[in-house]
């Protein structure tokens, strides 16, 4: 039970900054988000600021990059 417990916990606290974000949509539904979908929530995002956000350079920001970018205040925290 313990182990479940955990998980359920973890698995939580990864969801959480993707509630967070309200009206941010993955609408191609691969998981990640583009500078297309990332821009319909900020729209000044520039391709500078996009490029410094997705920490990995493969064109897509992941949750975790996400709140990254949120904890280093390169975006706002959503709510």
């Amino acid at each position: 039970m313990k182990p479940i417990a955990l998980t359920l916990g973890a698995l939580t606290l990864m969801a959480a900054p993707a509630f967070a974000q309200g009206s941010l949509m993955d609408t191609d539904g691969n998981g990640t988000y583009s500078m297309e979908e990332m821009q319909m929530v900020y729209p000044s995002l520039t391709e500078d600021a996009f490029a410094a956000i997705d920490a990995d350079g493969d064109g897509e920001v992941t949750i975790e990059e996400l709140a990254d970018a949120q904890t280093q205040g390169l975006l706002p925290a959503m709510e």
